[in-house]
């Protein structure tokens, strides 16, 4: 079963494709809402931050909740704010939708001269390559590589990447958060091997986001690069000015 809050952004989504709200139109605020849902107004809160991040609502400091769209388009948000711990795909939107993965290949290797350089480590360093794509509620989305440091993650099962959250994982293993990710987002356009993986036509645009990440103590362990499709994600960046 759902939880109440994600019910409660399917129906007031509901609520919005079907006409009842149109673009622009101010929605009723968190407190009027809460009791007509007989919840908190926390649970509002996330309801709506849900909707926000889908883009159906836009929140206009000291004025209230507006439609934005109503189209139903499925598409979800890269870098989509601030938080105190980077989450991984599947934790972070794992509230929103169904995520599963698919293991395409999985070895342990010597470490290229790339993810040498990205990660600062030795030239006879062991890392796990791993190569996984991503699916929201069945549909292929993503295609992820990823090079672990061994030092730090000795195993990594194939049932953690097949089923499970492999950042969840890591967090369990070394007891330490997973805390900073840097990355960085560019167009490209996906080639015969990765459109294959994905099913869609070569060719098709792309959001290739490369980055590395880090424990909480400072320590590199992995470098990942996934190839995103452009129709299914945008890139969200959130300034606030003074």
């Amino acid at each position: 079963m759902a939880a109440r809050y994600i019910e409660i952004k399917n129906s007031i989504k509901d609520d919005i494709l079907s006409g009842r709200y149109q673009v622009g139109e101010k929605l009723p605020s968190e407190r009027e809402l809460a009791p007509v849902y007989g919840v908190t107004r926390v649970t509002i809160q996330k309801s709506m931050h849900m909707l926000e991040q889908e883009g159906f609502i836009e929140r206009i400091h000291g004025k209230g909740m507006f439609v934005a769209n109503t189209l139903a388009e499925n598409v979800y948000f890269l870098n989509d704010g601030p938080s105190d711990a980077f989450l991984g795909f599947s934790r972070e939107f794992g509230s929103k939708a169904n995520i599963t993965s698919r293991l395409v290949s999985q070895q342990l290797i010597t470490a290229p001269e790339h993810i040498i350089k990205a990660l600062n480590l030795t030239r006879d360093a062991q890392v796990h390559a791993i190569r996984r794509v991503r699916l929201i509620d069945t549909v292929p989305v993503l295609v992820e590589d990823s090079w672990i440091v061994q030092a730090v993650i000795p195993v990594i099962p194939a049932s953690v990447l097949d089923k499970g959250s492999l950042y969840e994982y890591i967090e369990r293993l070394t007891h330490k958060k997973i805390k900073f990710y840097n990355s960085v987002i560019e167009a490209s356009l996906f080639d015969e091997t990765l459109a294959s993986l994905l099913d869609v036509a070569v060719n098709s645009p792309m959001l290739k986001v490369t980055g590395t990440t880090k424990l909480d103590d400072g320590s590199l362990f992995n470098y990942s690069c996934s190839y995103n499709r452009a129709d299914k994600f945008r890139v969200k960046n959130n300034w606030v000015g003074k």
